[in-house]
């Protein structure tokens, strides 16, 4: 995320429209797990820089998205869900997938009220990131302000998604690793 629209303004490339090449879905599970059965993760859950959880296809998906009804924009400001390299037992969850990028990730930062969404790909081992929103123009340097952390983006209007809106898209991402294609992706060179 970057710090200022000056900043910014030649890392931008212009608004392009979403669809994902080779989406990874979550594997389906047709059973709820029983007593001894192994639990499998397959996307690693990072709250405000800080918090890890790992989450599989029998999670109620929703428990780990109240968070952003809670986001301030201070000290709960960010949302990660990062899609695991391959499903797997939750107790072989090691250091360096807890700590690894990962591949292809959704991501929010802000507030419940105003958050910015992000997505981030890796296609043939060069990432791309983009920030999310909806149709509109896009002309000039984006001046709307959104603090997170210890930082701060700046993003077009049209780039702005509350909680609620936010948890519709994250809750897609979750079943079928894929992004709306009514959502618009604006590329961010770093």
């Amino acid at each position: 995320m970057s710090s200022s629209p000056e900043a910014s303004a030649c890392r931008v490339l212009p608004v392009r429209a979403a669809g994902t090449p080779d989406p990874r879905p979550v594997p389906s599970f047709d059973a709820e797990p029983t007593a001894g059965e192994v639990i499998v993760a397959t996307h690693r859950v990072t709250y405000s820089d800080r918090l890890k959880v790992f989450i599989g296809p029998h999670e109620d998906v929703d428990s780990f998205l109240r968070p952003l009804r809670r986001m301030d924009g201070h000290q709960r400001y960010s949302l990660d869900l990062t899609v695991l390299p391959e499903p797997m037992p939750a107790t072989e969850v090691t250091t360096a997938v807890s700590t690894a990028r990962g591949d292809l990730a959704l991501q929010c930062a802000g507030s419940a009220e105003a958050m910015t969404l992000q997505l981030r790909t890796t296609i043939d081992h060069v990432t791309r990131r983009y920030t999310l929103g909806f149709p509109g123009h896009r002309l000039g340097l984006p001046t709307v302000y959104l603090p997170h952390g210890d930082g701060d983006t700046y993003v077009y209007a049209e780039e702005v998604f509350t909680a609620e809106h936010a948890a519709e898209i994250f809750r897609g991402f979750f079943r079928d690793s894929t992004v709306s294609e009514g959502l618009l992706r604006r590329e961010i060179l770093d």
